[in-house]
């Protein structure tokens, strides 16, 4: 299973930080040398990347497709976060300062043979059936109190839009949530 050490975590914090300031004060994206990047940064991995400020939310952004390398989508969340989140004004240069960044790598997803594989809040879910697809990160189900087949059902239902007698025919993948 995919991990991080303390130092690799710090690294990807600042790769997030440095995108902001570059974005916000210069309205360019950061570019960064991926041969000086330790070989995990360049696997392809989906990330959110949330903003804080003053302990409130100020922005969040994330991709879970791992279509890029991860430091990649990391600088690609940390600009939409602060620019385009349309809950939110684009974040100004005098609130920089005033900013916390908190990350969530997601590890690469497993496939599962059924409901009774995954563990709630520890597995995110993703669910594909006929073109259609859904996920849910790990907290969703803990944070609505439900049982694994509520959470998969959930998702099947809610976020793919598949039809409940298809559920049991989609594929059934489990990942994780690294958050710092």
């Amino acid at each position: 299973m995919f991990t991080l050490t303390d130092e690799e975590k710090k690294s990807l914090k600042e790769i997030a930080k440095l995108s902001l300031y570059e974005a916000v004060l210069h309205d360019r994206r950061l570019t960064v040398d991926p041969s000086k990047l330790p070989q995990k940064f360049l696997e392809h991995l989906g990330a959110f990347v949330t903003l804080n400020k003053n302990e409130r939310l100020r922005g969040c952004i994330g991709r879970f497709e791992p279509d890029q390398p991860l430091y990649e989508v990391i600088i690609d969340m940390a600009i939409s976060a602060s620019r385009y989140d349309n809950r939110f004004t684009p974040v100004s240069p005098d609130e920089l300062t005033s900013i916390e960044i908190e990350i969530s790598v997601l590890t690469p997803r497993v496939r599962v043979n059924s409901v009774d594989d995954v563990i709630v809040g520890k597995h995110g879910i993703y669910i594909v059936y006929e073109g259609r697809s859904g996920t849910y990160l790990p907290q969703v189900a803990t944070d609505m109190g439900w049982s694994k087949e509520e959470f998969v059902r959930s998702c099947c239902v809610e976020k793919a839009g598949i039809a409940p007698e298809h559920c049991k025919d989609a594929e059934l993948y489990v990942y994780e949530a690294i958050v710092f």
